[in-house]
């Protein structure tokens, strides 16, 4: 269980705390297995180079879980991911070691719900950011403030 975020504690350009790790022969078969994506560019290292790509790579689905997981885990648990658009930009691959960050960049309001717009991203230490993407979460009022 995460520490429940409430919209009037956010403030604008907080950095929502990223992990990181690193795409090992484990990690692949656990995307693989998990997400039931068998396509060979996802595990097949050969077949992947021969399709042009540097290695096998993670898949579309993993990518946006882990993005997921850092939104989630930062808001608690009576926020709601609303959205989640993510621009695959570059392979994340064998070997890489990722980290997985965001920064909160605006807060509004929309028809009672207090929301929370961010910018999250995946970061290679071979290529930089590989996989952009934006954020909208409701969060709770603080019940302090009632």
């Amino acid at each position: 269980m995460s520490c429940q975020r409430y919209w009037e504690r956010v403030e604008v350009g907080e950095d929502i705390p990223e992990y990181s790790l690193e795409v090992t022969p484990t990690l692949i078969a656990d995307q693989v297995s998990g997400s039931q994506d068998y396509n060979l560019m996802h595990h097949d290292r050969a077949f992947a180079q021969s399709q042009g790509a540097p290695d096998m790579y993670l898949n579309t689905g993993f990518i946006e879980a882990m993005l997921c997981r850092l939104v989630t885990d930062w808001m608690g648990d009576s926020g709601t991911l609303k959205k989640l658009g993510i621009q695959m930009r570059r392979f994340n691959t064998f070997g890489d070691k990722l980290t997985i960050k965001g920064k909160v960049t605006h807060k509004g309001m929309n028809a009672g719900e207090h929301l929370v717009y961010c910018d999250v991203w995946v970061e290679s230490d071979r290529e930089g950011v590989t996989v952009p993407g934006k954020a909208t979460i409701s969060l709770p009022n603080n019940p302090s403030n009632h």
